[in-house]
């Protein structure tokens, strides 16, 4: 079981006439490049109630405004710039349980080629790279293109199949497996930076439940502080 968890909608107040509406725009930009650098600090503003605390929650963008959170801190609005639905998280589940999921998320492998060079002749386990493009580097480069979606499934589910592995769940059948993009974060200085993105979807089974709620608030994948690695679930 988990404690202390809260599982919230909430929603910028943007629309015409309400308290951010003159401003959305620089909140929510046109560009959706730039969506998933300003959703991470935006947010930021329901979690204010411990000055320096480190980040202890999971978001998920759902367009227009709409966020979906996890978190050990209920949110916190003293201003009433979002419009909030929030419950507390605590699932309880056995061995063989069967959910069907959602997961948005960076899967990330470590590789020893790309560790940077002051680590090279180490034995560090390597730098994170994206699965899809690590895998695509041993495929032509005419031939990339054509068969970047199928690689994007075939790493997608490798990777998802070994977090269940190590996270107390195996998956039912091949999951669904879409989206793959990479997303630039805007940088104030230095080079850009960015991450790629995976949506994952199907049915998972529950192997071990301790683990599995263990892992549930700490998230799926790298690149977590922008919107990545939440794993929504609900009864199969």
């Amino acid at each position: 079981m988990i404690s202390a968890l809260h599982l919230s909608r909430v929603r910028l107040r943007t629309l015409r006439g309400e308290a951010l509406a003159s401003i959305a725009p620089l909140l929510i930009p046109d560009d959706k490049t730039k969506h998933a650098g300003h959703a991470h600090r935006v947010l930021w503003l329901l979690f204010q109630d411990i000055p320096d605390a480190k980040r202890d929650f999971l978001w998920r963008d759902e367009g227009n405004g709409r966020y979906i959170i996890l978190s050990a801190r209920a949110p916190s609005d003293p201003k009433g710039l979002f419009e909030i639905e929030s419950k507390p998280f605590a699932a309880e589940l056995d061995v063989g349980d069967q959910l069907a999921f959602s997961l948005r998320a960076n899967p990330v492998v470590a590789s020893k080629a790309a560790r940077k060079p002051e680590l090279l002749g180490t034995k560090s386990r390597g730098q994170k790279v994206d699965i899809v493009m690590h895998a695509l580097k041993d495929v032509p480069k005419g031939a990339r293109g054509s068969m970047r979606d199928e690689i994007a499934t075939k790493t997608g589910i490798q990777w998802l199949t070994y977090q269940g592995e190590k996270s107390g769940f195996k998956l039912t059948a091949p999951p669904l497996v879409d989206g793959y993009a990479q997303v630039p974060v805007e940088r104030r200085r230095g080079r850009p930076a960015g991450f790629s993105v995976l949506n994952f979807a199907g049915r998972i089974e529950i192997t071990d439940p301790g683990a599995f709620l263990a892992k549930l608030p700490l998230g799926f994948g790298s690149a977590k502080a922008f919107g990545n690695g939440l794993m929504l679930i609900r009864r199969a």
